[in-house]
């Protein structure tokens, strides 16, 4: 940030800068601009000692409530859009007055602001929390129960994890497969459109089931492969196909917000699960079905 310089209109911009001043995000120079005028201006000095109060008493109330499932996934959504957690933009002043009702809506900003600011550290433990299956549940409720195994495994992995900046390299990512499901990974990588990028690929496992799961990226858009083996009755087949892809049979069905593509592949099932529009999703899994299919079948054989 660059250096603001206070001379006349001192207070005006002092307090249009004192929530980065509370923040640490000025320069050092202007950092000394802001102190050296809290020290001469009482009326100044009055609301930093007011805005820091009023943070602290919001970071208590939001650490002692829970966040709704929603409410996580949309900002976390807005977090990977964005590329940073730095995205809420506070307007403390409206023509250079405060005003009560400003302060109660960048009171409300800054409690969603302080639960991001803690996100890297409460993240995994989110994951664990009794929440995400309550939004799972809700998202799935329509959905036919063999589609639902692929679309809880993404929101699981996919949507209630913190990624790195960057995509771990390929080796680890080979080694997080281990030796049988490696394969898997240039295959899925020379399927998907030009634009996406694989930012995990692993073994894992949800709600009692073992998968293997590839999210991929783009714009901040994520996408699953997720890779499942059959339970003893389970098929694709009662369900209508919405596609065919080199004679595999694709099946496909909304969930709210989300479209989950499926095939069959011997004793496995793949899942292509996305916030796509529901022509782009299916045009990936058929994209994908035909080498996803040739590799499970010889895995299997």
């Amino acid at each position: 940030m660059n250096r603001i310089q206070f001379g006349q209109g001192g207070c005006e911009k002092t307090l249009r800068y004192l929530d980065a001043y509370i923040s640490n995000e000025l320069t050092v120079e202007t950092n000394h601009d802001v102190v050296r005028h809290l020290e001469a201006c009482p009326a100044c000095s009055a609301e930093l000692d007011t805005r820091t109060r009023l943070r602290s008493r919001l970071k208590v109330a939001v650490k002692a409530q829970s966040v709704p499932p929603e409410l996580q996934v949309r900002i976390r959504e807005q977090i990977r859009a964005s590329g940073s957690g730095n995205w809420l933009n506070l307007k403390w002043l409206s023509g250079g007055r405060w005003r009560w009702t400003g302060a109660v809506a960048a009171g409300l900003v800054v409690a969603a602001g302080l639960w991001v600011n803690q996100m890297p550290e409460r993240m995994p433990a989110l994951a664990d929390r009794p929440g995400q299956n309550i939004y799972i549940a809700r998202v799935s409720a329509n959905l036919a129960a063999v589609l639902k195994v692929g679309l809880g495994d993404h929101i699981h992995c996919s949507i209630f994890r913190k990624y790195p900046k960057e995509p771990p390299p390929i080796e680890k990512m080979e080694g997080e497969l281990g030796p049988t499901y490696a394969g898997l990974l240039p295959v899925v990588r020379a399927a998907v459109p030009q634009g996406y990028r694989v930012i995990m690929a692993h073994r894992c496992s949800y709600a009692g089931r073992h998968f293997i799961h590839f999210t991929l990226e783009k714009d901040g858009s994520l996408l699953s492969l997720v890779v499942a083996r059959k339970e003893s009755g389970e098929s694709l087949a009662n369900l209508s196909r919405a596609t065919e892809s080199s004679g595999i049979p694709i099946y496909q069905s909304a969930a709210g917000r989300y479209e989950v593509a499926g095939f069959e592949a011997g004793d496995y099932f793949a899942y292509v699960v996305s916030e796509l529009r529901s022509k782009a999703n299916l045009q990936i899994a058929a994209a994908m079905a035909s080498g996803v299919h040739d590799f499970l079948i010889k895995t299997a054989a």
